[in-house]
């Protein structure tokens, strides 16, 4: 069971009519008063307004007289503990509902907007299947653009359309694993994000796995891995 202090939500009123607050006031008060969270309003069944209070009964009565009286009719509140996620959860909200009464959108102030990852992600996608498509020079080309100042791991993700056989040499034993779609090198049943991952299983010390594997290129052929990046 969720512990009452890991809980962000501790309890609620739904789409009650203001008219409650005018003839219970005593009852409300008691309930909500000098309580934090997140109070949305509401015209009817229409989403007006979201906002943020560290005290949830005078915000929202303070609302039947400021710019927003006579536009709502009937509030929720959302009493929360008193942390640093309150802020972020009402900023969610608006972005999420962009109620017409909200002047301000909501900003994070932390989290990343992926957007630009995602286009950077799509337009190297649609890169790699042209290149498939058109293959000999435009594939060679599109393989040295993604590898050839590339570092770390995973820089094979997207190279090959299925499995692509590859060995190594060493101390005149010749190792076998394959290099995956998804750019990790299998050998002996573990995978490895990196080229040099991989040979490093093989020689126990740091290597160079673009020039330790070798993959298999027509019946007899096999050049270094390196060549994927010409």
């Amino acid at each position: 069971m969720t512990k009452k202090n890991d809980r962000l939500l501790l309890g609620f009123l739904e789409r009650i009519s203001w008219r409650v607050l005018d003839a219970y006031p005593e009852i409300v008060s008691e309930l909500i008063r000098r309580r934090a969270g997140v109070y949305a309003l509401y015209k009817q069944d229409r989403l007006y307004y979201v906002g943020l209070a560290s005290n949830l009964m005078g915000r929202i009565k303070h609302h039947l007289r400021d710019r927003h009286a006579g536009l709502w009719d009937r509030f929720s509140v959302y009493i929360t503990q008193r942390d640093e996620h309150v802020k972020q959860l009402e900023s969610l909200l608006l972005r999420i509902a962009k109620p017409s009464g909200n002047r301000v959108k909501g900003g994070f102030g932390g989290p990343a907007n992926l957007y630009r990852r995602l286009r950077r992600a799509m337009s190297a996608t649609d890169a790699d299947r042209r290149a498939t498509i058109l293959g000999g020079h435009a594939a060679r080309q599109r393989r040295r653009t993604k590898t050839a100042d590339a570092t770390g791991t995973l820089v094979l993700v997207g190279l090959v359309e299925r499995r692509l056989p590859l060995k190594g040499h060493y101390k005149g034993k010749t190792y076998r694993a394959s290099l995956r779609k998804d750019g990790y090198i299998s050998f002996k049943g573990r995978l490895y994000d990196s080229p040099s991952a991989a040979a490093k299983r093989v020689i126990k010390r740091a290597a160079n796995g673009w020039a330790f594997w070798h993959y298999k290129e027509g019946a007899k052929n096999w050049p270094p891995l390196s060549d994927l990046r010409r």
